[in-house]
């Protein structure tokens, strides 16, 4: 047991160069540092142009607090830029403040602000820049995505960008977060899991008049996983109503709670009452559970995620375990006993486990294997990124194939493509160790 241990805590020290596109690739990609700030739209038709509303969520322990009277005070800037062929179109920029209670919170990686811009466009293809800069700090962080807005000729049915929000509550004010009566809160960074389980979507729909009769129309809700298929769906009639402006709005909240961790799409589509695709609209998300869920929810695949760091003697032991107190328990003694720095809060040793798990699937995964259980998933859980990847796609006669050279430990793997689909299989001798 201490040798699996062993392959795992080096890594948790290294620096890890970018990925190169060539033939050889010093270093390995690993997951992004987390984001300092989410930035997400939606749009909605007003007049012959289109609401923009931009979205932004800061986290708290990405920005600087200075401590004023008994107040934590951030201070930031933001600046959007939108281009539309190259030129600037147009630019707002905002001065804000946020204050939070105590130290810990400004410490908080869970802990975050959510915040609003609109901008009034015609329709076009628009490139957003955006640009947080801390006051405190004088960090500067910027992101860029492309924002493409439909004509608003009301030929046929056309519905509005898709807002996904966290949450949607009555509401009496006139805030930027509310719609027709209701506070709907953007998730802006479009990860869905624990520990609320579900999301909303809030949009509307037009060129149907209100006089018309909503139940001629059928509203199907498909959430589509990252292989294609159908993983949630729902069909009724149109849940739609009007508004005093002939707009028809909804919102349906979605249950992930039997959704795996992965990226998905969500798709509204209308059809008429003859069956007829008279009009859709979709949105990317991803779903992500945290370990400590899947503990709950699936024990047989939460112990088999431990296969690379677990005994066969624990695996066994964790399996017959009964009772999800009990359970819950043991998974928790277990990664205790792993932990190499016991006396703080974090296991390092855990979230970097999870952490390879978790790109495994991402990146390794063929047809209805998951990443984790293929052979390049076990390699990279147990080793890490390796240094040097050496690929050979392309070469006549010859079967595509990989060598990972692993120079801190003195290893390399050969992997090979036997079926021509794309499942890498370590081929041995490799280096005679595993």
């Amino acid at each position: 047991m201490k040798v699996k241990i062993a392959f795992l805590l080096p890594a948790l020290f290294l620096f890890f160069l970018p990925l190169a596109f060539s033939q050889t690739d010093f270093g390995y990609q690993e997951e992004p540092e987390k984001q300092d700030v989410f930035v997400d739209y939606a749009y909605f038709r007003d007049g012959d142009n289109w609401r923009l509303e931009i979205y932004y969520k800061i986290i708290n322990d990405k920005m600087t607090f200075v401590k004023d009277q008994d107040k934590f005070k951030a201070s930031y800037e933001i600046e959007l830029i939108l281009f539309y062929k190259g030129k600037q179109y147009t630019a707002s920029s905002h001065e804000e403040e946020f204050a939070v209670d105590t130290y810990q919170e400004t410490q908080s990686a869970t802990a975050f602000l959510t915040n609003q811009v609109n901008l009034f466009v015609p329709a076009g293809e628009y490139k957003l820049s955006f640009t947080l800069n801390d006051h405190n700090s004088n960090r500067v962080s910027k992101s860029e995505q492309m924002i493409p807005l439909p004509s608003t000729r009301i030929d046929e049915p056309l519905f509005s960008g898709l807002e996904l929000a966290r949450g949607v509550e009555e509401s009496k004010d006139s805030s930027k977060f509310t719609k027709r009566g209701e506070k709907i809160i953007p998730s802006v960074s479009d990860l869905f899991g624990d520990p609320e389980g579900f999301f909303w979507i809030y949009f509307e729909l037009y060129g149907i008049l209100p006089a018309r009769r909503v139940e001629d129309y059928r509203l199907d809700y498909e959430l589509e996983g990252s292989d294609k298929g159908i993983v949630l769906k729902d069909t009724s009639s149109a849940t739609l109503l009007p508004a005093f402006d002939q707009t028809l709005y909804g919102f349906k909240k979605i249950d992930l709670s039997s959704v795996p961790d992965q990226a998905c799409t969500i798709r509204l589509k209308l059809f008429d009452r003859r069956g007829n695709l008279i009009a859709k609209a979709q949105k990317e998300l991803k779903v992500e559970w945290s370990p400590l869920y899947q503990v709950n929810t699936n024990w047989d695949r939460a112990v088999d995620l431990l296969r690379y760091v677990a005994s066969d003697k624990e695996l066994k032991e964790l399996r017959e375990t009964k009772g999800k107190e009990e359970r819950i328990k043991k998974w928790r003694e277990f990664w205790k006993s792993k932990d190499p720095t016991p006396d703080t809060p974090e296991n390092e040793l855990m979230d970097e486990y999870y952490k390879r798990v978790k790109y495994a699937n991402e990146h390794f995964g063929i047809y209805d294997k998951k990443g984790y259980k293929t052979d390049m998933g076990m390699v990279y859980v147990k080793f890490g990124p390796p240094d040097e990847v050496e690929r050979h796609p392309f070469e006549l006669d010859v079967r595509a194939y990989q060598v990972w050279y692993y120079y801190r430990l003195n290893r390399k793997f050969l992997f090979v493509d036997v079926n021509g689909y794309g499942e890498y299989e370590l081929r041995y001798p490799y280096d005679g160790r595993r």
